[in-house]
């Protein structure tokens, strides 16, 4: 055996059978011990299989907040509109009309303490009819007929289930129809202007600036323009002061058997008129010149109305009713 390799040997030999003793460390605190033995450290089991750490169990869970499905009912108080209900419940305003038949036809007449169904998506609420389908009711609203089956509000269990008894309710989510809604006054006839039955025909004593002005002072528009609703609304008290928003001539200045009680309509004499409805008296009759700015009627709530404001319109006359707010200031 070589030398250097025997005396290796002797050497880890000796450390073996020799114990090394630390002194304890000295303490220099009078009040405290020395520690007498070393500290034992907790021991860990550890499980080879298992190679996660385990979540703790917590007590309460957080469930998302989910949208209304179902359909609520709602009673119409002072000075609603359907553009302010729908505002209230984050909906479009032909929502409420199509939720509620019989709005439709007349998109001002609500009345105070009349019962709306609100839906709890913009769509249409539909009452099934004899020989009514899915597929039919998706084509005529013009959805995928997912959109009626898959909606949980409807309630269809499978895709299968889709049993239509007459007399039942659907939501149909994101469906649309066709708005029909009278026109304050006489029916104006194609090409035939205030010719048509009904208007004041005379000559024109004023035409208009080209500009209008706010017809109420001040302002606070509670229904603004929308499909159902072709005006603005303008809040008021009992006979505040309503004025001309532009000269021209009085070419209508009675009572409305349609829903606008006492309307004004002045026709600009440059393809326009402006409708001034719902008032509680009207000071012009027709033939009437009058300037702008001139009070022409004292507000009120006639016709169907749910309280004082001026709905307040802007015509051209061969092309329908236009947005007020676009020729406002």
């Amino acid at each position: 055996m070589p030398a250097g390799v025997g005396l290796s040997m002797l050497v880890v030999t000796l450390l073996m059978r020799t114990s090394v003793e630390f002194p304890a460390p000295q303490v220099e605190d009078d009040n405290l011990a020395p520690i007498e033995s070393p500290v034992e450290l907790p021991t860990f089991n550890v499980s080879h299989e298992t190679t996660y750490i385990h979540r703790r169990t917590l007590p309460h869970t957080d469930i998302p907040e989910r949208g209304r499905m179902n359909t609520l009912t709602y009673s119409v108080q002072l000075g609603d509109t359907a553009w302010s209900i729908a505002e209230q419940f984050e909906l479009q305003p032909e929502t409420i009309l199509w939720g509620n038949a019989g709005l439709s036809s007349a998109a001002g007449s609500l009345q105070i303490g009349q019962e709306l169904k609100i839906l709890p998506v913009d769509g249409v609420l539909h009452t099934v009819e004899e020989g009514d389908t899915i597929e039919g009711l998706a084509a005529l609203y013009d959805v995928a007929p997912g959109a009626i089956l898959e909606f949980p509000g409807n309630g269809f269990t499978t895709h299968g289930d889709a049993t239509l008894l007459p007399g039942r309710e659907l939501i149909i989510p994101g469906g649309t129809k066709a708005i029909a809604w009278v026109e304050p006054g006489p029916r104006v006839l194609a090409g035939q202007g205030r010719r048509s039955p009904g208007f004041y025909s005379g000559p024109l004593v004023y035409i208009g600036t080209g500009t209008f002005q706010w017809p109420v002072s001040p302002i606070r528009i509670t229904q603004s323009y929308w499909s159902g609703h072709q005006a603005i609304d303008l809040d008021t008290y009992f006979r505040q002061p309503v004025f001309a928003s532009d000269s021209g001539t009085v070419i209508y200045s009675k009572w409305d058997s349609t829903g606008y009680g006492n309307l004004i309509i002045v026709d600009h004499g440059n393809g326009l008129w402006s409708y001034y409805a719902h008032n509680e008296a009207n000071l012009v009759t027709a033939g009437d010149g009058v300037v702008q700015g001139q009070q022409i009627a004292e507000s009120g709530s006639t016709g169907n109305s749910t309280g004082d404001h001026l709905d307040f319109r802007i015509r051209l006359v061969e092309g329908g009713f236009l947005n007020p707010l676009d020729y406002l200031p």
